[in-house]
């Protein structure tokens, strides 16, 4: 009785096991957020995400050169001014937390205060 038990305990575990084994991973779609740069401002100021989604953030300036630079992520790309292609940047967004943005290429008088955030969310 008691191997009639532990046999089909062990025959229920292996079925759970082949049952639970990792699926293919699923296709996510790219979470598209267009992003303007301007004296002396991101728009929009605060850029949200969903943990593990694939990002990609198309720049444009208004006006001149800027920078869009977060150091804890490893991002800094020039954005070129006005009439130049946008910048892009891919990434898979990071686990939940707030990353600081900066402009890193000085655009005038107002450069230190032009910041943004990526913030990051857990998924629901």
């Amino acid at each position: 009785m008691g191997y009639r038990t532990m046999t089909r305990f062990s025959s229920a575990v292996a079925a759970a096991t082949v049952f639970l084994a990792p699926a293919t991973p699923v296709h996510r779609p790219v979470h598209e957020v267009q992003v303007v740069a301007s004296k002396f401002r991101f728009e929009p100021a605060v850029i949200e995400v969903t943990a593990g989604e694939p990002v990609r953030l198309v720049i444009r300036s208004k006006d001149v050169v800027h920078g869009f630079a977060v150091p804890a992520l490893k991002i800094d790309v020039q954005v070129p001014k006005s009439d130049g292609d946008p910048a892009v940047v891919e990434f898979v967004a990071p686990p939940p937390g707030r990353f600081e943005v900066a402009c890193s290429e000085f655009c005038g008088s107002g450069h230190g205060q032009m910041k943004a955030a990526v913030v990051s969310v857990a998924p629901l």
